[in-house]
């Protein structure tokens, strides 16, 4: 027996776990793949390897940023390089006719912005804002800060473009007749009534060649159809020379229209009956009589088509060989060497759009001298759009030449893509 008790013997401790030095802070993402990459750690998506590109990528301007669980890669695919916020926005003012506050908007942003200090545009935009303004001195300070920015020379200062007081720059050329041509546009109803007066007008020219576009008539109601009947029966009996383009949707609808007998409204009719005779096609017409008198109870327009028009140049001519000197055929060169615009654009620009349709119609290639142009507003630039996106439907190719920096933002914002803007026509 111990004449000492034993202290009750220790348990051992249970091994203390490491602490481990506080988690380092997440630093604020930088750059469009630390943006994505952040986004998708707040799905809890688990994590995937990635596939890192072969160096870092660097966006400019407005991008759009895509990521899905399917793909193991962040892809950053770039929209209209160069534009940035504040230039959107200037170049919006600007269309509207608010050229100081454009400027104003662009002198912040170049100082203070981070995507407008990177942008080469937004400060060409407002080096032509100055130029516009006529403001020699802010124009050379601006020179040194872009030197300093992008290490490569301004644009000069153009004396000859100097604008008078009122800061507008009068165009070195006036543009040209459309000569002849009408493209009728929209729906046809009774608000087509200026186009269709538009059409009568240039019939009482009596340009030769004259050519009516129907291609890009969406519809009609029997209002609509009879005005463009009338206009046609007054072409015709006037004995205008007139060819009709691309008639074949508008003459399919009413083919199926006047199925409906009378209900399909006598203006269809009539527009039915017009086009026919400026197609010259006399059984097709004194069946379709027939039918009108039946419908109608009343006699039919009597056949009396007008002069066939003037056939287009024989296809040996467009194929004919260049010439020894390397030069382009005469055929190719005949007309002329562009679409000339200037002064200020605003609204639809019919005439202007009915001038580059006329000149595609002839062309593989349409260049559009846009140096004279003064402003062109958001409307009108969304006709451009369109005019473009016909043109190359028919497979063929526009060229945007001499659009100053700050009209250019406007077209690349609403859409038009920079591979047709050129320093010169090629």
């Amino acid at each position: 027996m111990a004449l000492f008790h034993k202290p009750p013997a220790k348990k051992p401790e249970a091994s203390k776990p490491n602490v481990k030095a506080p988690a380092a802070v997440p630093r604020a993402p930088v750059s469009a793949r630390d943006v994505a990459a952040a986004a998708q750690g707040r799905r809890g998506t688990a994590e995937r390897p990635r596939a890192e590109p072969v160096a870092d990528i660097s966006v400019t301007g407005s991008s759009l940023i895509e990521w899905s669980p399917m793909r193991t890669s962040i892809e950053v695919a770039q929209a209209n390089p160069g534009l940035c916020a504040v230039l959107e926005n200037a170049a919006l003012l600007f269309a509207s006719g608010q050229a100081q506050p454009a400027r104003d908007l662009l002198e912040q942003g170049v100082q203070q912005d981070p995507d407008a200090k990177a942008s080469p545009l937004a400060w060409l935009a407002l080096f032509d804002l100055q130029q516009r303004a006529n403001d020699r001195a802010a124009f050379d300070q601006l020179a040194l800060q872009y030197v300093m920015q992008f290490e490569r020379s301004p644009p000069p200062w153009d004396e000859e473009a100097k604008a008078p007081a009122a800061g507008i720059r009068p165009p070195t050329a006036a543009p040209k007749p459309a000569g002849g041509y009408v493209l009728l546009t929209g729906k046809l109803s009774a608000a087509a009534a200026p186009q269709i007066e538009a059409f009568r007008r240039g019939l009482a020219k009596s340009a030769p060649g004259a050519r009516l576009d129907l291609a890009s008539v969406a519809g009609f109601d029997d209002a609509g159809a009879r005005l463009l009947a009338d206009a046609l029966a007054d072409a015709r009996r006037q004995r205008v020379a007139l060819t009709i383009t691309k008639p074949d949707k508008v003459r399919a609808a009413l083919d199926i229209l006047l199925r409906r007998g009378r209900e399909a409204g006598e203006g269809a009719w009539l527009l039915s009956l017009e086009l026919l005779q400026f197609e010259h096609k006399q059984e097709a017409f004194d069946d379709r009589a027939i039918e009108y008198a039946i419908a109608f109870e009343q006699s039919p327009p009597s056949w009396e088509p007008p002069p066939a028009p003037p056939s287009e140049a024989p296809a040996a001519d467009a194929a004919a060989p260049a010439a020894d000197d390397g030069s382009e055929p005469r055929t190719a060169r005949a007309g002329i060497e562009s679409i000339r615009l200037a002064g200020v654009l605003t609204g639809s620009a019919t005439q202007p759009m009915a001038e580059i349709a006329e000149y595609a119609h002839h062309h593989q290639v349409v260049p559009i001298d846009m140096s004279a142009v003064e402003r062109v507003d958001f409307v009108c630039a969304g006709s451009l759009l369109n005019a473009i996106g016909r043109i190359e439907g028919q497979r063929k190719a526009v060229q945007i030449v001499g659009a100053s920096p700050i009209i250019r933002a406007l077209l690349l914002l609403i859409g038009i893509s920079p591979r047709h803007f050129l320093k010169k026509p090629q």
